[in-house]
C-alpha cells in the first residue's frame, strides 16, 4: 500500500521514486547507517535489492501496516522513514525506522519529521515506538525530545544482541 504524501516546513515525505536508488545505497552503504539500522549489512547487491523491494511492497494488498516514505527536500532524497507493524510491535502500536543521508545529517531534518509524526499520530491510533541500540545515543536523544513513557530492554533472540524497545509519548501538540 502506498503511504499518504505528508509534509513539513522543509521536507515532503512520499513514497519513494524508482530513481531514488543512488541515493537510498549511498544511505545505506553509510558506516552510521550500518553501524544502528537493523536489516541493513552493508553490502551493496543486497541493499539494492532491499530497495527494489519497496515497491513490492507498495504493491501489496495485505492488511499489514507497511509505510515506506523518502524523504525529500528539494526534490532530493535526504532520508528514510518507516512506520510499520513488526514482531517488536502490539497491536495498538507502530514501529518507526529511519536513516538520515550523511550529506543532510545534523540540519534538524528529523526532528521536524518526528513532529509532524506526533501531530499526525492521534490519526493512526496507535502508540509509536522505537527499538534502539543502547549506544545509538543520537537517536535515543532525539526520541527523548518527543518525550519517551516506556523503555523495555529486549534481546534479538536469532543475534543475542541488546537492544531497546521505546515506547513514545501519545501526541499533546508539544513541540519535540
Amino acid at each position: 500500500m502506498y503511504p499518504p504524501k505528508l509534509k513539513t516546513n522543509r521536507y515532503i515525505i512520499q513514497a519513494y521514486r524508482p530513481e531514488d536508488e543512488e541515493r537510498f545505497v549511498e544511505m545505506a552503504l553509510d558506516e552510521v547507517s550500518v553501524r544502528f539500522m537493523g536489516g541493513a549489512n552493508g553490502i551493496e547487491t543486497e541493499e539494492r535489492q532491499l530497495f527494489k523491494k519497496v515497491f513490492e511492497i507498495y504493491e501489496r494488498k495485505d492488511k499489514r501496516w507497511f509505510w515506506l516514505w523518502g524523504i525529500y527536500k528539494d526534490n532530493v532524497l535526504c532520508g528514510h522513514l518507516e512506520l510499520k507493524e513488526s514482531p517488536n510491535t502490539n497491536l495498538d502500536e507502530l514501529e518507526i525506522v529511519y536513516m538520515v543521508h550523511p550529506a543532510a545529517r545534523r540540519q534538524g531534518l528529523m526532528t521536524e519529521v518526528l513532529l509532524l509524526l506526533k501531530n499526525e499520530q492521534h490519526n493512526w491510533e496507535r502508540k509509536i515506538i522505537a527499538t534502539v541500540s543502547p549506544k545509538n545515543t543520537n537517536s535515543i536523544a532525539l526520541l527523548e525530545k518527543w518525550g519517551i513513557d516506556k523503555r523495555k530492554a529486549l534481546t534479538d533472540p536469532e543475534t543475542g544482541k541488546e537492544y531497546l524497545k521505546l515506547t513514545l509519548k501519545r501526541n499533546t501538540l508539544d513541540a519535540v
